[in-house]
């Protein structure tokens, strides 16, 4: 719904509206962002403005409430001193406490206070004399009334026991500050305090010497603690009883505070903390105020309300908003002026724009056309280069079959090559073994025919042998049988010569025949091998030349593959330019759209 409204909107509303929202938004933030800053800062002022505040009051009540505590010290020790010196003078003693008081109009009396017989051992002696009561015990006791200043004894009529002032000091042998507390003076209630300082000689607390003080002087001061006009001041005691504060019936009562602020007070220390009061959310200072060299700390609280602090931050935030509404309306103006101006070019603008329009719907229409016709004849391209590109993958693996095999031809040619050569040397061999076996023949021949020989005179010896045996009668026919039986293996070495001899003859004979016919063959095998040399030849040339072959069909393969995929690309581009067409078609249906919103505008 919202977006229907807007657009009926004109376009300096359609244009100003939205400037109008961001600005809103930014303005706004910078301003949330501002107060956020002013906020943080006011607080760490306020912090630090009462911090110092605080810290300088906080040494006034200590200088003075020290000062106090000093004199009481002096005194004490001189008492101190004259009991180690033996040189106690009651009388003088006294009135140094009587000139103390004088020294300054805020001390309200002054005071000492002894065990029986602790200073100087005379208390029976000094019994109902002057500045002594019946105990005679040192119990001096100078209070100022008006412009005079009397004496009078610790214990009489109006005071007649020692309380916890006086106990509580002597038990701990500690110095220390009486809780505050009311007392009349010259017919004027007024706020008071004791510092008391504790006489203590080899470890035993002998007596005290006290300065009763106005807390008037701490009240004036506490009153002026006001960091800002509704900051209200409390001085607390370490018992949490209100000192001083700004409004009298809560003085001398228990101070209220919530845990949190309670357990801030009892650490004694500088903090602050937020907390919501009757006054609504209020930003408390904390401030310690440590007192001589006591143990015993009174605290300083200042609580001032969180939109006091905050006021000036608010008021920034107001001027804030006023320069950023200011801002706004400055821009709101310069904006509207400026879309009524341009809605009247845009109006120029919006005709142009239709007539362009028309003439690019038509370029669109005749670019569909033509695109279309293109990505057609790109198919039908592509459908014959992919049968082409089929034959010649087909002629292709033939011509690899036949390479294969001229190839495989070529080495077999070249193995048999190899084993012709082969077998020619060998015949040669054998052709030079068996003239050498005809040589050896030859040669055992010889030998054969000298064993004959040897035969044939071994033959004579041994017939000349038996004739001789003859001759020799009895005597030589045992050398006759010896005779005898040599030339019967004269004879079998001659038998078996001629047969060695017969069969050599045949072997040479056999031995020259295969040698003429291992010859022969060797020629044959030579020209054979000369054959087979140039059929390996031949054959290398045709697995070459049908290498060439397939490596010239591969690189048309190649070319082929190559325009059937600028075919292809073509069309795809083809296809592109329609669907560009298409896209520059709706995006003018858009922009005829924009006119005709710019126009209504």
């Amino acid at each position: 719904m919202f977006f229907r409204g807007f657009r009926k909107l004109s376009f300096t509303q359609q244009l100003t509206l939205p400037i109008a929202l961001v600005g809103t938004v930014v303005l706004g933030g910078i301003a949330f962002l501002a107060v956020q800053d002013s906020f943080r800062d006011a607080k760490k002022a306020a912090h630090s403005m009462s911090e110092e505040m605080g810290r300088k009051y906080a040494q006034q009540i200590k200088s003075y409430l020290d000062k106090s505590f000093a004199q009481a010290e002096v005194v004490g020790r001189h008492f101190a001193m004259e009991t180690e010196t033996h040189q106690q003078d009651r009388r003088k003693s006294y009135q140094l406490l009587r000139e103390v008081l004088k020294s300054d109009s805020q001390y309200l009396a002054t005071w000492s206070a002894w065990e029986p017989n602790a200073y100087d051992g005379k208390d029976a002696q000094f019994a109902n004399t002057e500045y002594h009561e019946k105990t005679g015990r040192v119990y001096p006791w100078w209070v100022r009334q008006g412009d005079e200043i009397i004496f009078k004894t610790l214990l009489n009529e109006e005071t007649p026991d020692l309380g916890d002032w006086y106990f509580q000091p002597m038990q701990s042998k500690q110095s220390m500050l009486v809780e505050p507390y009311k007392d009349t003076v010259n017919g004027k209630e007024l706020v008071m305090t004791s510092a008391v300082y504790t006489v203590v000689q080899n470890g035993t607390a002998k007596g005290l010497v006290g300065i009763d003080i106005s807390l008037d002087k701490i009240k004036e001061l506490v009153a002026e603690i006001r960091p800002f006009a509704d900051s209200q001041s409390f001085l607390v005691s370490d018992k949490m009883m209100v000192v001083a504060g700004p409004h009298q019936d809560e003085v001398m009562q228990e101070y209220k505070a919530g845990a949190a602020l309670q357990a801030l007070l009892q650490k004694h220390e500088i903090g602050s903390i937020d907390i919501d009061t009757e006054r609504g959310k209020e930003f408390f200072l904390v401030m310690p105020v440590s007192i001589y060299d006591l143990s015993q700390k009174w605290t300083l609280v200042i609580r001032t309300p969180e939109k006091t602090i905050l006021a000036s931050a608010y008021a920034s935030l107001w001027r804030q908003l006023g320069f950023s509404l200011v801002g706004l309306l400055m821009l709101m103006s310069v904006v509207y002026f400026g879309a009524k101006r341009s809605e009247k070019k845009i109006s120029t603008l919006s005709q142009g724009l239709s007539t362009s329009s028309a003439g690019i719907t038509e370029d669109i229409q005749h670019l569909n056309s033509t695109g279309g016709q293109l990505a057609e004849s790109s198919t039908r391209a592509a459908a014959s280069i992919e049968e082409t590109v089929a034959s010649l993958e087909e002629i292709t693996s033939m011509v690899r079959l036949n390479t294969g095999n001229a190839q495989n031809a070529a080495m077999l040619s070249g193995d048999s090559a190899r084993l012709a050569k082969t077998g020619e040397e060998k015949i040669l061999e054998l052709v030079q073994t068996m003239t050498q076996i005809e040589s050896s023949s030859q040669k055992i021949e010889e030998i054969i025919s000298i064993i004959d020989d040897i035969a044939f005179q071994t033959n004579l010896l041994a017939l000349n042998a038996s004739v001789e045996a003859a001759r020799a009668g009895e005597h030589g026919k045992g050398f006759a049988v010896v005779a005898e039986a040599v030339r019967s293996l004269a004879q079998r070495s001659a038998v078996a010569a001629k047969d060695i001899t017969q069969l050599i003859s045949t072997s040479v004979v056999q031995v020259k025949q295969g040698t003429v016919l291992v010859r022969a063959n060797g020629d044959v095998l030579k020209q054979m091998s000369l054959s087979i040399e140039k059929v390996a030849t031949l054959n290398s040339e045709i697995a070459n030349a049908s290498q060439q072959q397939s490596a010239g069909i591969e690189q048309i393969n190649v070319a082929i593959n190559q325009l059937d995929q600028v075919i292809q690309s073509n069309a795809a581009e083809a296809g592109e330019i329609v669907n560009t067409a298409a896209h520059i078609s709706e995006k003018s249906e858009v922009m005829n759209s924009t006119v005709k919103v710019l126009s209504a505008a």
